[in-house]
């Protein structure tokens, strides 16, 4: 475990010595909350739809965003790993690659609370305050921590990808466009097929759970989503697990 603490402090320490991009970087993340507050301004015109009200839709919005903006192209880095052979060389070292990935991605919880400290401010400027509780808050900062778990294991599994397809990207962007589907727009939003689609896949509880919680609380609904998102990250893992093993494998068989 000492070691994971070490790659985690390191990693943390490389990304601070980024700051000031990572910072300029969120005006992106400004201007998608911004168009989509006017986007919703302009359709709803004060009424709500399918239960949200335009402070609760760019609130959202906002939770699911700083999500989707804590995260890193670790996928590329595996790839890259897996292509070069750099891969054969760690896997002689005592550690466990695929908890040093994620003890190294892990340092991205620091960028999340920069992110949802920026959310809040953009939220009270361009929405309005919403109501939550000590409880709905708790759960919410939880879910966000799980959601970013989740990013990085998606990160991981399209990484270990490599393994058999050498170039990832193509997963990658359609992982990243499933998560957008309720990034966006609730599952709610979508008709009843699609919502049953939607649930079912992991990348929505990437998203959705935080959100969801954090805009339109109630506690068997929020408890419910914290567990589906917390089968969702473990579900991952286990498949990162089983596809690692087989890659392993295939490498020892070719002789690296």
């Amino acid at each position: 475990m000492r070691k994971y603490i070490e790659i985690f402090k390191y990693s943390l320490k490389t990304k601070l010595a980024f700051i000031y991009n990572y910072l300029f970087s969120l005006f992106s993340f400004g201007i998608h909350v911004f168009v989509f507050n006017e986007l919703w301004d302009y359709i709803l015109k004060g009424k709500s739809i399918v239960g949200y009200t335009k402070t609760e839709l760019i609130w959202y919005i906002i939770i699911a965003e700083l999500v989707t903006y804590s995260s890193e192209s670790t996928y590329k880095k595996i790839g890259s790993m897996v292509k070069q052979g750099d891969i054969a060389n760690m896997l002689i070292k005592p550690i466990d690659i695929i908890n040093y990935f994620i003890a190294e991605s892990s340092s991205l919880i620091i960028k999340t609370i920069i992110n949802i400290i920026f959310g809040i401010i953009l939220g009270i400027t361009l929405a309005g305050k919403i109501e939550i509780t000590f409880m709905s808050a708790i759960i919410t900062i939880t879910a966000i921590v799980i959601g970013v778990i989740i990013g990085v294991l998606l990160q991981i599994f399209v990484g270990i990808i490599a393994f058999f397809t050498e170039e990832n990207k193509s997963f990658w962007l359609i992982l990243q466009k499933l998560s957008f589907f309720v990034v966006f727009t609730p599952p709610e939003f979508y008709p009843e097929i699609i919502q049953k689609i939607l649930y079912f896949l992991p990348t929505t509880y990437l998203v959705y759970t935080p959100a969801k919680i954090f805009v339109n609380f109630e506690l068997n609904g929020a408890l419910k989503l914290l567990i589906l998102e917390i089968v969702s990250a473990i579900f991952i893992y286990v498949i990162i697990r089983i596809m690692y093993n087989k890659g392993v494998e295939k490498i020892n068989v070719n002789g690296g």
